[in-house]
């Protein structure tokens, strides 16, 4: 079981207000690349839980919206020498109740200045923007929220959460702004993922259903159809499948994948479990060779929200 189960989310009632200090804002449409990261381990991994998902950004950079220059605020000291608030051309940070809420203005800064701006406020917190899937850009797709603590969800751990300014704004309209909350006692290494798009040849690094809003599999269900079924529909929006043989846990409530398997000659005949975007025109297909009594990907039927 996800060994985050128990922990508290952020909840929008929970970050009413918190926000402020919003600025100008740039839709993503293109990132500075990094380096892609290498794919985690093989390992198994829990079914996939129900969550709410939010529309993201989407489309172009509206002209002249990084014209803006760096406008750089005076830092405000707390009662201990620390900062309590910050401003800079890619964000705005303030302390708000036990949280330190940044307003991104600007996906598109270097990163210098998002970690400048948490370090002045005494956090050793860093954005990391990764090549992700189209439904994804612009959206956080992750948290590392200290040494060897991946966050599934970001809201999954009270300590690194996100959100929107204003509280509970559609990030596609104009004047909603991404947020990234930290807790003011937070000590640790934290690192944010930032969705960006995808060079050519690039593999995405988030986790998105390719059935999902955007995605290149957007409206079809693939969850427990054939794999000649998939294919056909796959083939005939233009795109190209790889496959990812996975092995069920014991109770069917997780998975994993065992390089071993992947050689497999996958059939038409096999399960389709679920689909991933993997890169631009490419779909990848978790498959088994049997039929199984539940979706291992999702200790059951696959939730109706990871298709939206």
């Amino acid at each position: 079981m996800n060994q985050l189960k128990n922990l508290a989310r952020v909840r929008d009632e929970d970050l009413a207000g918190q926000a402020s200090g919003a600025g100008a804002r740039a839709l993503l449409a293109a990132v500075t690349a990094e380096e892609p990261e290498s794919r985690p381990e093989p390992g198994l991994r829990p079914a996939a839980r129900t969550r709410r998902t939010r529309r993201v950004l989407a489309g172009a950079l509206a002209a002249g919206a990084l014209a803006a220059a760096a406008v750089v605020g005076p830092a405000v000291l707390g009662t201990e020498g620390i900062a309590t608030s910050y401003a800079n051309s890619a964000m705005d940070i303030r302390l708000e109740g036990d949280y330190y809420v940044a307003v991104i203005k600007n996906p598109l800064a270097d990163y210098a200045e998002f970690t400048e701006g948490f370090k002045a406020v005494g956090l050793n917190v860093r954005l990391q923007p990764v090549p992700s899937s189209p439904g994804q850009v612009g959206e956080v797709t992750g948290v590392t929220a200290g040494p060897g603590i991946a966050v599934s969800h970001p809201n999954e751990d009270r300590r690194i959460g996100t959100g929107t300014s204003p509280a509970g704004c559609d990030l596609a309209s104009s004047g909603c702004s991404m947020t990234v909350l930290v807790r003011r006692d937070y000590q640790g290494d934290g690192v944010v993922k930032l969705g960006r798009p995808a060079r050519a040849g690039e593999k995405y690094q988030n986790m998105r259903p390719a059935t999902a809003e955007g995605e290149m599999l957007e409206g079809f269900r693939v969850d427990e159809k054939t794999v000649g079924e998939v294919r056909a529909e796959v083939d005939r929006r233009g795109l190209k499948a790889v496959y990812e043989v996975i092995t069920p846990a014991p109770g069917g409530d997780g998975w994993r994948v065992d390089p071993a398997e992947q050689t497999a000659e996958v059939g038409d005949d096999w399960i389709v479990w679920e689909a991933r975007s993997e890169q631009p025109g490419v779909v990848r297909l978790q498959v088994t060779e049997e039929r199984l009594p539940k979706n291992p990907i999702y200790g059951g039927p696959k939730p109706s929200t990871f298709n939206s």
